[in-house]
């Protein structure tokens, strides 16, 4: 019986042995633990899944950017991965479906390194819903404790690690790999598509989605230990196209919106008494805060052509831009100012200033012909009776004192001083 034992067990470890080698040795998230075989391992078609939550939370650290800035996919698809001509260098550590409790993490974890100098996150209301907390990669990722080798051995031992392995391997050995969500040319009609099907699932979303106080307070956490320990914080509410952004106003929660810029304006303004930040990317002290929101020009383009096979100018879909509004972002926070009417200066101006004129934007666009087709779209969806139930999700107080644990360890200003100067 005991041979049988021993037997059972010396099976059972060596294929835990091999399952954890493989995916250590395919690494399909880019981590760092692979090997790069052509034709079998060196693309790593895979690195993107499950968000980037596992990729980003390991190269935290390791790329080489003083700035990082993250936010949903619309960052992960709205910015390049680097931008070079970024004072000290910018990288993307955006994660798609992200939210406060999740980028509360990745802030904090980014804090710990000495030669961050700054830190980019993109804002709207959606970040702060009050629904899950995180997505299934969060808990195997470094984004949970902050500690890389210890995420890497969950990593390795996780069965989705090993699924997305496989892929790897499969894309590698057959020269394919999966399409990318946005092409610069697509099959006739196929973005018409994306637009037509985007506006009543949005309505329906805002009109049930509810914003959570806790997850503001819970990633302001964050935000406020980098800004004391001399990183500016830069933030800013995303531009989405008016055919997303109406589902706000159509679903009765545009004074929610409204409500939501000057709490975020209010939450800047407070990060601003941190102190100077030890080395700033854009004009304007520890905070700043913009916003490229409410029905703003390139917010208003004309929609696709029914036909049409080359991308949009300047929307993927209505959810999400391309990087070239992302660098037209980025030029106006360097510039500091609006560049062509674009951009509003939140930490500069009272945001309840500048509702007026959103409303107007909006009233002119409903009276083009693709606002007419929108209301049309709408009507019935805003007919329905009731809403959608909406279930909140309280943070523990197990989550908290993890977060404060990070806070704790964010580098310190006279060591940033330090690694900055070198």
């Amino acid at each position: 019986m005991q041979r049988y034992t021993r037997l059972f067990l010396i099976i059972l470890g060596s294929a835990l042995a091999l399952f954890v080698a493989f995916n250590a040795a395919v690494d399909p998230y880019d981590t760092g633990t692979g090997i790069r075989v052509a034709g079998l391992t060196a693309e790593k078609t895979r690195a993107h899944e499950d968000g980037r939550r596992v990729q980003v939370g390991h190269q935290i650290g390791q790329v080489e950017a003083g700035t990082l800035i993250t936010g949903s996919s619309r960052t992960v698809d709205g910015f390049p991965m680097t931008v070079e001509d970024w004072p000290g260098g910018l990288w993307n550590a955006g994660i798609r479906g992200s939210n406060a409790f999740e980028l509360a993490h990745l802030a904090a974890i980014a804090g710990h390194e000495e030669d961050l100098r700054c830190f980019i996150v993109g804002l709207d209301m959606a970040e702060f819903a009050s629904g899950e907390k995180y997505k299934p990669a969060f808990p195997i990722s470094r984004l949970a404790d902050g500690l890389r080798w210890v995420a890497t051995a969950r990593v390795t031992l996780s069965p989705n690690t090993f699924a997305r392995a496989v892929q790897t391997v499969h894309e590698n050995m057959t020269g394919t790999a999966p399409q990318p969500p946005f092409r610069e040319v697509y099959e006739p009609g196929e973005q018409y598509r994306r637009f037509m099907n985007t506006p009543v699932p949005t309505f329906r979303y805002y009109r049930a989605m509810r914003v959570s106080p806790e997850r503001m307070d819970f990633l302001f956490r964050s935000l406020e230990a980098l800004a004391r320990e001399g990183v500016q914080v830069i933030g800013y509410i995303h531009p989405v196209h008016a055919w997303n952004e109406e589902a706000i106003f159509a679903a009765g929660r545009g004074q929610d919106y409204f409500d939501f810029r000057s709490e975020m304006a209010e939450r800047f303004a407070a990060l601003e008494q941190a102190g100077e930040p030890v080395q700033s990317c854009v004009p304007g002290g520890a905070a700043v805060l913009w916003d490229f929101s409410g029905y703003q020009p390139p917010s208003t383009t004309p929609l696709p052509e029914p036909d049409q096979t080359i991308s949009h100018d300047v929307y993927h879909e209505p959810a999400h831009y391309l990087p070239a509004l992302g660098r037209d972002m980025l030029s106006v926070m360097q510039a500091g100012e609006p560049v062509d009417g674009f951009g509003i200066n939140l930490s500069q101006t009272d945001p309840r200033d500048s509702e007026a004129a959103i409303l107007q934007r909006r009233e002119a666009y409903l009276a083009t012909p693709d606002g007419e087709a929108l209301q049309a779209m709408l009507a019935p969806a805003m007919a329905e009776q009731g809403a959608r139930g909406w279930q909140s999700v309280a943070i523990s107080h197990a989550e908290w004192r993890s977060l404060i644990a990070l806070n704790r360890a964010v580098a310190s200003r006279e060591h940033r001083q330090a690694a900055l100067a070198d």
